[in-house]
């Protein structure tokens, strides 16, 4: 294990068109900091603060190879795609730019990729075609945009509006791991407190009323028999549920597995129609991306599909594709899905006849990110008293249980 002294370098200014950039870049000296600034389009004023030593350690292999399993993830990807929009909209050369990012990234998997894309446009070739050899880091959509980018010359342009792209999609996860995290939280307080009372103040008190010899009550015998049940097979009901969680996610693996398991999802009662809104937002958001970038309407689909998350829906958004290959336009086959909102339908027919359909498309992607956060708090608002009511159900259970038998002795004593 060794320690190499790598400088940082804050800045925070002004580019030439007003708009402020604030953040850290790694250099070797303070020149090719002010270097990367003048790239940027900042002046030497926009370096605001002395060198920064950090120490980087060179760990073990195997330990370095658990740590990149983490990737990349929307943050690296949105400051990447920003960065590289910035430097190519002030002339930079696509070489040096991801030269200089590679320098900066603080991601060890984010530096090895954009290394490797260098290296394969410096032997020329496209940008696009680099990208699309390291998919788990630059999905379909993104070589997509990249490559019409690039065919347009504007690829500044569309690198612009590809961030934009990711920071709402990465809002858009945001939201909804955010509505699960608190009842999943609930949830396992839940399990949790009433593993804690079968496993640990039931047999405390069991004890107790074995050995005074007294009929005890059914509600009592039930509650120890859990406990002792619990007890008495608790590694084999970890095991049972460890094996259960494996095979049920090698299931959802499969093609039929997950169209299934995406299908429940859709009919949960709350849980589905959010997911609904999630996707139509998402669906919203890239197609209208993808048309706006000049990109084919059929290509823009089967693209689009891909970015849903859910099967079932995207076999929708292929029917509506294979629709529009025979000429029916998008706005009608879309119409005759159960699933698809009819204002989605409306909207897209409307930016159809209008020509302006990724227009259209960004209204219902806005629509639907607000319509979101009223879905999730109706979630949250319905599913919070009904996790307490059950918490309380099941530990009013327990203690009344237990308090049975020290009435019934009470009640002899009197």
């Amino acid at each position: 294990m060794w320690v190499i002294v790598m400088p940082f370098y804050d800045y925070d200014g002004r580019d030439r068109a007003g708009r402020r950039q604030q953040g850290r870049l790694e250099a070797r000296t303070e020149a090719e900091a002010l270097q990367v600034l003048k790239f940027m389009g900042l002046g030497r004023d926009s370096l605001k603060s002395q060198k920064l030593l950090s120490l980087d350690f060179k760990l073990p292999p195997q330990l370095q190879k658990f740590l990149d399993r983490r990737g990349v993830g929307d943050k690296d990807l949105i400051t990447f795609t920003k960065q590289l929009s910035v430097l190519i909209d002030a002339g930079v050369s696509v070489v040096k730019a991801l030269e200089l990012l590679e320098e900066q990234a603080e991601n060890p998997v984010m530096k090895r990729a954009l290394n490797d894309v260098r290296v394969k446009v410096e032997r020329g070739q496209d940008l696009a075609d680099a990208m699309e050899a390291l998919p788990s880091v630059f999905n379909d959509l993104y070589c997509s945009l990249i490559r019409a980018g690039t065919a347009s010359g504007q690829l500044d342009v569309i690198l612009k509006r590809l961030g934009s792209y990711i920071e709402k999609n990465a809002k858009l996860k945001r939201q909804f791991y955010g509505a699960m995290f608190y009842p999943t939280i609930i949830i396992l307080l839940a399990v949790g407190l009433t593993a804690f009372m079968l496993l640990v103040v039931v047999p405390m008190l069991a004890t107790t009323f074995v050995d005074s010899g007294k009929e005890l009550p059914g509600l009592t015998l039930f509650v120890i028999e859990a406990s002792n049940f619990l007890r008495s097979y608790f590694l084999l009901i970890i095991i049972s549920l460890g094996a259960a969680q494996y095979f049920l996610r090698r299931w959802i693996a499969t093609p039929q597995g997950q169209l299934t398991w995406d299908g429940m999802l859709l009919r949960i009662p709350l849980i589905g129609p959010l997911i609904i809104k999630i996707c139509v937002a998402r669906f919203a958001s890239t197609t209208s991306t993808l048309v706006a970038s000049g990109i084919g309407i059929t290509d823009v689909l089967q693209t689009a599909s891909k970015v849903l998350g859910n099967r079932v829906l995207e076999a929708m958004i292929l029917r509506v594709r294979e629709a529009v290959i025979q000429g029916k336009g998008m706005g009608n086959p879309l119409s005759k899905e159960r699933l698809m909102p009819p204002m989605v339908s409306s909207m897209v027919s409307i930016g159809e006849a209008s020509g302006r359909l990724d227009a259209m498309l960004q209204k219902v992607s806005d629509f639907y990110e607000d319509e979101i956060d009223v879905a999730m708090a109706a979630v949250l608002k319905a599913v919070e008293p009904v996790l307490f009511v059950v918490i309380g159900g099941i530990v009013g259970v327990i203690l009344v249980a237990m308090y049975l038998p020290v009435f019934q002795m009470a009640s002899t004593v009197d």
